[in-house]
């Protein structure tokens, strides 16, 4: 546990109807800190973050973001409260421009922090093709622009959502290196993965989700590789 959490969920429960997506489930993201939440599909990573901003229907227990609670408050203001998902999908507005895709982050949050400039600098090729309607951008293009919309907000917690998926290795190599030099400018980060590999390494700390529960948590470098594996799956008792 962080000794200074900018996020603190105690004993959140979220349900859809009578449906129950998490049960119980209590974590915390420090300040300067990277954590990733690991689990298979429908282990209740999505709806956990959906939780956060304010997305799903019903939700017992609390969530708690600088020490005020989000519960109960609205998607917008939680955004301007300083936080900012990149979510699974990247929902871009396909007709838009890279740049106008982008401005909506700005337009949305804090505003402040890191500017369009900083934003090219991380991911250079978006200011060659800022002009192109996103429809035009490969995926792993149009993945780094839902970045950029999230971090123009100026979010002191980034939620990233399975920014992996259905990219090409390389492409997520590059996102991935990036997540330390946002993490250095101040950004914390909760990352929800299904990519053991990758997710481990570049967190300060895990969870790891099952049916809706979080069955392990630590330092990658403090369990074991066979701990996890067995948690991910099921096995671990």
């Amino acid at each position: 546990m962080s000794a200074n959490p900018l996020l603190k969920i105690d004993g959140l429960s979220v349900y859809y109807g009578k449906f129950r997506a998490l049960l119980d489930v209590s974590i915390d993201v420090g300040e300067g800190e990277i954590v990733s939440i690991i689990g298979a599909n429908g282990a209740g990573k999505s709806s956990l973050l959906k939780a956060i901003v304010g997305q799903v229907p019903k939700v017992e227990g609390d969530i708690r973001f600088e020490g005020q609670s989000l519960v109960g408050r609205g998607t917008p203001d939680i955004v301007k409260q300083g936080v900012a998902l990149v979510p699974e999908g990247r929902r871009l507005f396909p007709s838009l421009t890279v740049e106008e895709n982008r401005t909506l982050g700005w337009e949305t949050g804090r505003r402040g922090g890191m500017s369009r400039e900083d934003i090219y600098g991380f991911f250079p090729v978006l200011k060659e093709r800022r002009n192109q309607p996103a429809n035009q951008l490969s995926g792993g293009q149009q993945q780094m622009v839902a970045f950029g919309r999230a971090l123009l907000a100026d979010p002191k917690l980034l939620l990233c959502d399975e920014i992996s998926l259905g990219l090409a290795p390389v492409i997520i190599d590059e996102l991935y290196k990036i997540l330390p030099d946002i993490r250095d400018r101040g950004v914390s980060i909760l990352l929800i993965e299904q990519d053991i590999g990758r997710s481990l390494a570049v967190a300060d700390r895990f969870y790891c989700m099952l049916e809706g529960k979080v069955n392990l948590s630590g330092k990658p470098d403090e369990v074991s590789r066979d701990d996890v594996i067995k948690s991910y799956f099921g096995g671990h008792e």
